[in-house]
């Protein structure tokens, strides 16, 4: 039969010891709790081994990828609606009341998407000489 001995907790430092190892050969006790998350150290990552070129008997650096690899940019068919609003110089509401209806939209999911032509085809069909305005 083991006996196991209950944990005890100092409600000074607010600290919690696991179970008592007070034999030779044994790890000692582990500190929990807030104490021990302040003073514990991050873990240290492995590092690679270098690689021994065995010709030359010289010592290689391992190489490293990139962390993040160089994205071109992508043309966009596609803006929600607040973008549109936005670059026809309206605000969101004035979009949904007088542009919205007249133009044809792509719904994905609950996203509404507008097409880039349909504002370009919207400003041609709604732009107008005022005489006089200069």
């Amino acid at each position: 039969m083991s006996s196991r001995k209950s944990r005890t907790v100092d409600p000074t430092s607010q600290l919690q010891l696991l179970p008592d190892s007070a034999s030779p050969g044994k790890t000692p006790p582990v500190l929990t709790g807030r104490a021990a998350r302040t003073r514990a150290a991050k873990p240290a990552e492995p590092k690679a081994p270098p690689a021994v070129d065995r010709q030359t008997t010289t010592i290689v650096a391992p190489t490293r990828r990139p962390t993040a690899r160089p994205i071109q940019a992508v043309p966009r068919y596609l803006v929600t609606r607040k973008e549109a609003a936005a670059s026809l110089g309206m605000s969101i509401d004035t979009f949904e009341r007088r542009v919205q209806p007249v133009i044809k939209l792509v719904p994905c999911g609950q996203l509404v998407l507008v097409p880039l032509r349909e504002l370009e085809r919207w400003c041609e069909e709604h732009a107008h000489h005022f005489a006089g305005m200069c």
